[in-house]
């Protein structure tokens, strides 16, 4: 069938998006867009913290499972779609340039191949704590305004891993997903603590561990 702004092609009752791409024709599946869409993506963090699987361990490790995935499994009523996109599993603070230059490289291609129904991208990357912020301006400034204008950015994370019952993870994933359906295009903010901040003017405190936006004068 044929739809007015774009092509969609339905095969052996397969349906799919028609393109064209460097002179050629790609095929991507469709997907009706009756719902939102985000992109989640993991880097590791206190967030993504399990307990050990080892009887001698002591230490908190990553498991196989994030965190963000968890919190979303556990609201099926959710107006949203999601994909989940591991990056890395580490702390903030073993975040490497090549660790930020993958997500880059991710966003920019999801971007490039994004379904041609979702104008605007969500995008929402859990972190540790310690290094958020240095991440957040890393993407900012290393993205094409053009390419910043396609999509919304939120970072989060928590204190305590999502496994704690006394866990912030749950409230700031949630808090970031509704921060990419109102922010504007080309927004990179940190939702932290109940507040979502620009990334260019958020802080973190040291004395409280608490992220608040900076006082420009």
């Amino acid at each position: 069938r044929f739809d007015f702004d774009d092509v969609v092609l339905t095969m052996s009752n397969v349906t799919y998006h028609v393109s064209s791409l460097s002179g050629g024709i790609v095929l991507s599946p469709y997907e009706d867009p009756k719902e939102d869409f985000v992109y989640v993506v993991t880097l590791g963090g206190t967030i993504d913290k399990d307990y050990p699987k080892l009887t001698s361990g002591y230490a908190f490790e990553f498991g196989d499972q994030s965190a963000a995935e968890r919190i979303l499994k556990a609201h099926p009523n959710l107006g949203i779609s999601y994909k989940i996109k591991s990056i890395c599993k580490k702390d903030s603070l073993e975040i490497t340039s090549d660790d930020r230059r993958d997500l880059v490289s991710y966003i920019i291609t999801t971007i490039k191949y994004r379904p041609i129904y979702l104008e605007l991208l969500r995008i929402v990357v859990t972190h540790g704590t310690d290094t958020m912020i240095e991440t957040a301006m890393y993407i900012k400034n290393s993205l094409s305004e053009e390419d910043r204008a396609r999509v919304v950015i939120a970072f989060t994370g928590a204190t305590k891993p999502e496994r704690f019952v006394d866990s912030d993870a749950s409230f700031n994933v949630g808090c970031a997903v509704a921060a990419t359906s109102c922010c504007k295009p080309g927004s990179v903010v940190i939702c932290m603590n109940g507040n979502v901040i620009p990334a260019e003017q958020c802080a973190r405190v040291e004395a409280t561990g608490r992220f608040v936006k900076r006082a420009i004068y």
